[in-house]
């Protein structure tokens, strides 16, 4: 396939057709309303071969795959739009001919590519994920651009020589993900996540004393957005710490404007990044007191993760709001591998066995007995034991049995907005639930 510009921009490493030149092709075949084949070639571990040979036979190694790409087909065009990714642009042919086309080359990067540097020769195999798509003439270069980052994306790095179809399964899961992103922002932007609180039931006190606040997402076309959903994708966006404040402020508002309801304390999640922040104490008590928030009853729920990425400050920032009233809850205990010793050196109020401990209560008298050891030490430590994720009668019996405080799941409530919590907290007054 020959260029069809005569302004081009080339590659100065291997002379083929750059980014732009690219681009330029893909808008004139979109004039044609051609039905493109485009191949991409994103070379995996270039930089590991980088630091194992140096950049110098790195580079040679580029210009000798890119040779190879040139010369395959000529109904072919390649280009080097990135460091480390080609891409070939071909003629109208079926996907059956496209697939064995593509084969052939996953077929190539199989062997070794011999490269000569300074009269020196190298065997070096270098694994590539290979990509292959179709052009469609509604899209955009913004689009095509997305179809190639996304795939690729998908492909998890220590896998080698993958071939992908870019096919109506993978493009509809990136327009979801592009449609929730669009809703996370939006919903940052005007704040329109909703709490939901998941009440916590008190063993000794035999009623629901404390509850923990989740954020809830939904679209402006009013579908529910699972947090399984949206919580990865703020996360790998750099969302999540925007989303967290909003949740902090919800909390404050929502404690500030119902003083009397009967619950010593909502739970919050924060991230590491917010505990580390120079401005995160300041910020929580900023929202304390524009809504008139009783900081005894405001709890922030914190990782094992976030712990180990700066422990001495996480423990100076804790202790100094301790002092001042706002207690700490360790989560999801029972998925990291810190060391106990220096968890409880910190000072927690509360500690919070993950669901998949508890549920080893029931599966096994190992389990069991180390359920009622770790709660033992806990209690030693003057710290009160959550069993989370508890969703039958008898993990609430053995959670009880084994001396676990308070116990939190769906055998007791499920998560629920404001009002349904208010209502729920006055039915369930009084009642006797184990």
């Amino acid at each position: 396939m020959n260029n069809v510009s005569s302004c081009y921009n080339y590659d100065s490493m291997t002379g083929l057709g750059d980014r732009s030149a690219f681009f330029q092709d893909v808008r004139y075949h979109i004039e044609l309303d051609a039905h493109v084949h485009i191949i991409v070639v994103q070379l995996s571990h270039l930089a590991h071969i980088n630091r194992r040979y140096g950049v110098q036979v790195g580079d040679q190694l580029i210009r000798v795959i890119s040779e190879y790409l040139k010369e395959l087909d000529e109904e072919y065009t390649a280009y080097r739009i990135g460091n480390s990714r080609l891409v070939l642009m071909g003629g109208e042919c079926t996907q059956h001919k496209a697939e064995e086309f593509v084969e052939g080359i996953h077929k190539r990067f199989q062997k070794d590519w011999r490269v000569s540097y300074r009269e020196k020769e190298y065997a070096i195999l270098s694994s590539a994920c290979l990509l292959h798509l179709f052009l469609d003439p509604r899209d955009t270069e913004n689009d095509l651009l997305d179809k190639i980052n996304y795939t690729i994306s998908m492909v998890p790095s220590h896998e080698e020589d993958n071939v992908i179809f870019f096919d109506e399964a993978i493009n509809a899961d990136m327009q979801r993900k592009r449609y929730v992103l669009e809703e996370v922002r939006y919903a940052i932007e005007n704040k329109t996540f909703q709490m939901y609180y998941q009440p916590i039931y008190d063993c000794q006190k035999e009623r629901f004393d404390s509850a923990e606040s989740l954020i809830r997402l939904f679209g402006r076309d009013g579908s529910f957005i699972s947090p399984g959903e949206f919580i990865p994708m703020a996360e790998i966006n750099g969302l999540i710490d925007d989303i967290s404040w909003i949740v902090l402020e919800k909390v404050c508002e929502f404690l500030g404007h119902y003083p009397d309801l009967p619950l010593s304390a909502v739970s919050v999640n924060m991230t590491g990044k917010q505990i580390l922040n120079p401005g995160f104490v300041r910020r929580i008590e900023e929202h304390l007191e524009n809504y008139h928030t009783d900081g005894g009853r405001l709890r922030i729920e914190i990782t094992e993760r976030i712990i180990t990425e700066d422990f001495e400050k996480v423990k100076k920032v804790m202790e100094y709001l301790s002092r001042k009233g706002i207690h700490f809850y360790l989560d999801d205990f029972g998925t990291g591998y810190s060391n106990i010793s220096s968890m409880l050196s910190l000072p927690f109020e509360v500690i919070k066995f993950d669901q998949s401990l508890v549920k080893t209560m029931n599966s096994s008298d190992k389990g069991l007995r180390t359920i009622g050891l770790l709660a033992d030490i806990m209690h030693e430590n003057d710290c009160v034991v959550v069993a989370e994720g508890v969703e039958t009668e008898q993990q609430a019996k053995t959670a009880q049995e084994r001396r676990l405080d308070r116990i939190q799941g769906y055998y007791f409530a499920r998560p629920m907005p404001e009002k349904e919590l208010i209502q729920f907290l006055e039915e369930k007054r009084g009642l006797r639930w184990i």
